[in-house]
């Protein structure tokens, strides 16, 4: 009975995707012997009746070509996708992440803001295989085509490129799972690391393609796909020779090799890693020597601007609490803001302190309470509580894009973002051990992400705080890229930010520290999870979770994955 469930499911699985195919309209495909001008670098061709297009360049630069695209037609689809069969040689590293093979769109929206969405790439020689991605498309003033090479050495040939209006299958029934062979993710160097993924439909396995993404702490990376029978598990396997980590992910491509979607916008993936003597990780690059010096200097900025509450007004009561927005006074830009809830009836000096940092965001500030603590929740930027959501985007569009990753900012640390922000961080503790009510002695802390950077930082930076508790923290070994560590998602290195990361601050703090951590977070890649670890010197209990990516994985479950904890 299961085995005719099974092959039903097959069934309509290859239905639903022939129909879908079947319904496919082409939007724009480019034509190269019309549209192409023949240079030394660049050519087109007819080989078995298909256009191909080749460029190449000796040494790296820019070498691309455009082809415009009719806006109004994009803007009236609902899913696009640009597909492109690309081979490649000799193809050099990319500097930066967004280098290389270019087959991209380029977009200017209705309102001015420009895009330049793009398929995966990769370095080196690779035969010819399908580049593609999908977007769903607001109202745009023009569009264009651009196939090419950027700041890169080799050569690359397109064929069958094409900008489609496809009907996306429902994906919301898909998984992927795994497991590595070992519980504890712990592997001697050169031992054989065993990572299992499993694709899932209402919980029977399902044939499909599934995009590996590996990389190492050794340099070594790649990108493959891989045709998965049902029944079948993908097994990939891997080792490192050095201290470090492997991160494996596996992600579900649709019949365009798109990789696809649930309605929520997720991917269909999920992630493995494995560890090489972790507990022997330092950070890539050591701590500025001024460090404590520059810092009392901006603590002394700090102190120069008066304690002053420049607003506390009520914003709700609940059966538990008060709940107010305040602004304080601070140095730097913008004042503190957050909100504070102090519960009701609380009499003078009784109560804990629980002060709350936010992830990387431009939002407002999040209401927490409890009958028993003041909790104090700090906006990341001090800026305005409780407003319209168009004034959030029009300070994330604008003023607050990409804070913090922008690299002159980087290069000194007065002029780094995170310097207002740590400062409005010191302030705001400091203004609620002013409250009557805290009880003179508990002050706990407590963020995830960015907010568990800022977590580190005040307490690195402060004295008799309690304990801290940190959630997949992040700007940790901000060094460590100059290394060959993981990059995950943090800015270039630059000698500012040494003043700013994570695990320098960790190095100051007395109090017993909780950390909970991902080993398969590609945003904080856990060897900079690990440096933190190891640079603490007060009593830690880190737990790290097999599975746990920065955003939770549709098929990860917490109860269920396999976790190892560490204290020391």
């Amino acid at each position: 009975m299961r085995t005719f469930r099974t092959l039903f499911l097959f069934l309509l699985l290859g239905l639903a995707l022939f129909a879908a195919a079947a319904e496919d309209k082409v939007l724009f495909t480019p034509n190269f012997q019309q549209q192409v001008k023949s240079t030394p670098t660049c050519s087109v061709s007819i080989e078995d009746g298909v256009e191909v297009l080749t460029i190449t360049l000796d040494k790296p630069g820019n070498n691309k070509v455009s082809f415009p695209v009719d806006a109004a037609l994009l803007s009236a689809a609902k899913n696009v996708v640009l597909t492109a069969e690309v081979e490649q040689e000799n193809i050099s590293q990319k500097p930066k992440p967004w280098n290389g093979v270019k087959v991209m769109l380029g977009l200017v929206y209705a309102d001015g803001q420009r895009n330049f969405p793009q398929a995966p790439n990769a370095s080196g020689s690779l035969p010819w295989q399908t580049r593609s991605f999908g977007i769903k498309l607001p109202e745009l003033k023009s569009a264009e085509l651009i196939l090419g090479l950027e700041q890169v050495s080799g050569t690359v040939r397109f064929r069958n490129v094409k900008i489609m209006e496809v009907e996306q299958p429902d994906y919301d029934k898909y998984l992927v799972t795994g497991t590595a062979d070992r519980e504890n993710a712990e592997y001697k160097p050169g031992e054989e690391m065993v990572f299992t993924f499993r694709l899932l439909c209402d919980d029977q396995s399902v044939p499909g393609k599934l995009r590996i993404i590996r990389s190492s702490e050794d340099g070594k990376s790649e990108t493959f796909e891989q045709n998965v029978k049902a029944g079948e598990p993908c097994v990939v396997r891997a080792s490192l020779d050095q201290p470090g980590f492997v991160m494996v992910k596996a992600m579900l491509l649709d019949p365009y090799g798109v990789p696809a979607r649930r309605s929520n916008g997720r991917n269909v993936q999920y992630g493995l890693a494995g560890g090489v003597a972790a507990d022997t990780l330092k950070q890539g690059v050591p701590e500025p020597a001024d460090f404590d010096a520059w810092w009392a200097k901006a603590k002394e900025q700090l102190a120069a601007v008066p304690l002053q509450v420049l607003e506390r007004k009520l914003l709700k009561e609940t059966a538990l609490s008060k709940i107010y927005d305040v602004k304080i006074a601070c140095a730097g830009n913008r004042p503190v803001s957050g909100y504070l809830s102090i519960p009701k009836g609380a009499k003078p000096g009784s109560l804990p302190l629980r002060m709350h940092y936010d992830g990387y965001s431009v939002r407002s500030a999040q209401v927490i309470e409890s009958a028993d603590a003041i909790n104090f929740f700090v906006n990341a930027h001090g800026i305005e509580n409780n407003r319209e959501p168009a004034y959030y985007e029009a300070l994330a569009r604008g003023e607050l894009r990409s804070y913090g990753f922008r690299n002159e900012e980087n290069r000194k640390p007065e002029s780094c973002y995170f310097l207002n922000m740590i400062l409005r961080d010191l302030r705001a503790l400091e203004y609620a051990r002013t409250l009557p009510e805290w009880n003179g002695r508990e002050t706990f802390l407590s963020g995830g992400s960015q907010g568990a950077f800022q977590t580190v930082a005040v307490a690195g930076l402060s004295e008799d705080i309690t304990s801290c508790n940190l959630n997949i923290p992040w700007f940790c070994d901000l060094g460590g890229i100059e290394v060959g560590r993981i990059r995950g998602w943090r800015p270039d290195n630059a000698p500012g930010l040494g003043y700013f990361d994570t695990v320098n601050f960790a190095k100051r703090v007395k109090c017993p520290v909780k950390i909970t951590a991902g080993l398969s977070d590609w945003v904080c890649p856990p060897s900079g999870v690990w440096v933190l670890y190891n640079n603490l010197k007060t009593p830690v209990e880190m737990t790290m979770l097999q599975g746990l990516d920065h955003a939770v994985y549709p098929g990860y479950n917490s109860k269920e994955v396999a976790r190892t904890t560490y204290k020391k």
